[in-house]
This record gives structure tokens, sequence and C-alpha cells, in this order.
């Protein structure tokens, strides 16, 4: 791995010197027009919008929505705590095989797997920082094709990636010294693991068994990346510090913003419902919401 980390460092250089490096400054200048001035595009108060690329024209998006719906509980479960079935910090979550509810339960340095109504299967994980063991895992995702679990924590100090079996054994460990915080992790239907850094920011593409695959530099579009999701070949980056999702093609073409501050002021988490909507949670002002685009991008 320590030859691809030299690759990219060049490709990097390259990309930045080249004509390539040129338009995305240009697409990002119309980004940042819009962000600056979002009457531009049509909004009211409570409306997103989606910036197309550099070759269309800005369209704007009719309001759908005048103000939040409620969200009502359908269940809840978990308490803080260190026994069976509590969770102490959870941080990434993520949806396996049957639903299966998959938590990175942080200062448990465990990996906590619940039924989809909420009861607890098994869990695994010893705190440590030796190859097999967690300590205060990220983020976690699950190859759908074999129920195998791929796990960023700090065991490093930095990030590390680990690739566990479906019943929690240890398989083996993913170099990834080319990245300093993993803060979005998903597998493709392809079966690719998709990390993305947010130091960076790179979106980084690696194979099942750890060979780096490709990768795509995305910090001229995203200031600070804080989770990702996957649909067929296109990226969504949840960009906290914009306010919004930037969208990209699995290549690494950018393709259009969604949201601004005054639905999504925050995001930190993003995922993809089975019927296809957009779901960008958001924390600000001390409460949870949620922001729902639908297939077609519709707020």
């Amino acid at each position: 791995m320590a030859n691809f980390h030299v690759l990219m460092s060049n490709s990097l250089t390259e990309d930045r010197a080249g004509p390539s490096f040129a338009k995305q400054q240009q697409q990002q200048q119309e980004v940042e027009q819009a962000l600056q001035a979002p009457a531009q595009v049509g909004l009211n108060n409570n409306n997103g919008y989606c910036l197309p690329d550099a070759n269309s024209s800005v369209n704007s998006l009719s309001a759908v929505h005048s103000k939040a719906t409620p969200m009502k509980i359908g269940w809840k479960f978990g308490c803080l705590g260190a026994g069976n079935g509590q969770l102490n910090a959870p941080n990434g979550f993520c949806l396996g095989i049957d639903e299966d509810i998959i938590v990175a339960d942080s200062k448990n340095h465990r990996i906590a797997v619940y039924a989809k109504m909420g009861a607890l299967k098994f869990q695994f994980g010893d705190a440590g920082k030796r190859n097999g063991q967690l300590f205060y895992p990220r983020k976690v995702a699950v190859f759908q094709h074999n129920g195998n679990f791929v796990v960023c924590d700090r065991g490093n100090g930095r990030s590390r990636m680990q690739i566990f079996s479906k019943c929690g054994t240890y398989m083996f460990k993913i170099s990834i010294r080319f990245m300093d915080i993993v803060t979005g992790l998903a597998v493709s239907t392809k079966g690719h693991i998709v990390a993305v850094d947010s130091v960076s920011p790179t979106v980084f593409v690696i194979s099942e068994e750890g060979m780096l695959l490709h990768w795509f530099d995305c910090s001229v579009f995203v200031r600070e990346p804080s989770d990702i999701a996957i649909r067929d070949n296109v990226f969504y980056l949840c960009d906290m510090k914009a306010h919004g999702v930037a969208v990209f093609k699995d290549s690494g073409e950018f393709l259009y913003r969604i949201g601004n501050e005054r639905v999504s002021c925050y995001p930190t988490g993003i995922d993809i419902s089975s019927a296809g909507d957009l779901l960008i949670g958001d924390t600000h002002g001390y409460r949870f919401h949620v922001t729902c685009y639908g297939s077609d991008v519709n707020y």
C-alpha cells in the first residue's frame, strides 16, 4: 500500500496543475454564488436547492412544505451502560442483512447487532489496539452479499480499517495509511468499500480484499465531509460546513449540490430509504431532525 500512497501524491499534484482543476474551480465559484445568494435559485425560507453541473443552467425547486413535520417515534431501544444491549456513545450505524441494525458502540469498544425491532442479536469486540480488537469504533458497514463487517476505529491513532466475518470473527486488517480520519463509510453494490477522509477531503474506493482501486479529491466542492450514502453509481457526501450534500459520480465527477442552511444546517448523517428517498440527519439546535428528498431530488 505504500506504493499507492506515492502514486496518489504525484497524481494529486498533477491534477491541481491541469485543466480539470480549473474546471472544478469554475464549478465551485458557481456553488459559492448559489450559497451566498439563494434567492437566485428560487428558494423560500424553507426550501432546498439543487445545482446541476457547470454546463447546465441553474434550475429552481418549487416550495413543497411550509414548515417542518413532527416525527413520531415508532419504537426505541438501548440505554446508557456497558451491559448486553446497552450503549455508550454510539457513533456510526448501518443496516445489515434482514434489516439488522448495526451500531458502532464507541466507548464500549464494540459492534452491536440488533434485530430491526431492537432485540440484541449479538455483539463483538474487545477494547485494544491489537489486530482484532476495537478502540473507539466510529464507522461500520456491511457487505450485503456475505454479511461481513468493515469497521473503522482509532486503533493506530488516526483511523484503522478491519474486516470481521458475519459472526464477528476477526479476518484481516486493511492498510489505510493514506487516510487521517474516516467520517464516511459505505459498501457499494459492487462490493467495494467507499471511505471518506475528512482531513483531505478525499473519497477512496477499496476492494473487499483491501486493494485501493481508485480515489478522487473532493476538496474543491466539500468543506467538511461527515457521512456518505451510495445509490447505484452515485455518491452522496454530507457536507457539514457547507450545510448540504455534494453529489458525485463514482468516477469523481461533481454533479450538483442539495440543501442549504435553512433545511440542513449542519448535516451529520445520510442514508437512502428502500423507496429511494434521500434522508439527511441534522442535530443543529440540540434537536434531531431529518430532511427528506425524493428520488427525483425534490424536497
